[in-house]
């Protein structure tokens, strides 16, 4: 993809299925997002996500429910900081402030 800024990388690093159907059940709910265009392995990249463009407001709260239940990586996720999402998506108080925003921002 061309523009890397609307790709997550590594999204299956530690994430640990208990069942096929708990497999499924990501792979299906990833693909619900309705910002997500597709993914993939990639080689030293691992599980690739390719966003058709930057995520709503839904799509950023659905990421991170995804990435907090299977255990994925969430700091990525901090390049999607807008001005229009800040008072809500910075909120200190909210369950994932510290695993997206790690260095205090």
């Amino acid at each position: 993809m061309a523009n890397d800024s609307l790709a997550l990388t590594n999204m299956d690093t530690g994430v640990v299925f208990f069942h096929q159907n708990d497999e499924r059940a990501f792979f299906e709910w990833l693909a619900r997002i309705s910002c997500v265009e597709n993914y993939a392995g990639d080689g030293g990249r691992g599980l690739v996500v390719r966003l058709k463009r930057k995520p709503g407001k839904d799509d950023l709260w659905q990421l991170l429910a995804l990435c907090h239940r299977y255990g994925v990586n969430m700091r990525q996720l901090a390049k999607f900081e807008t001005a229009r999402n800040r008072s809500w998506f910075c909120d200190p108080k909210m369950f994932w402030h510290q695993a997206v925003f790690a260095d205090g921002k």
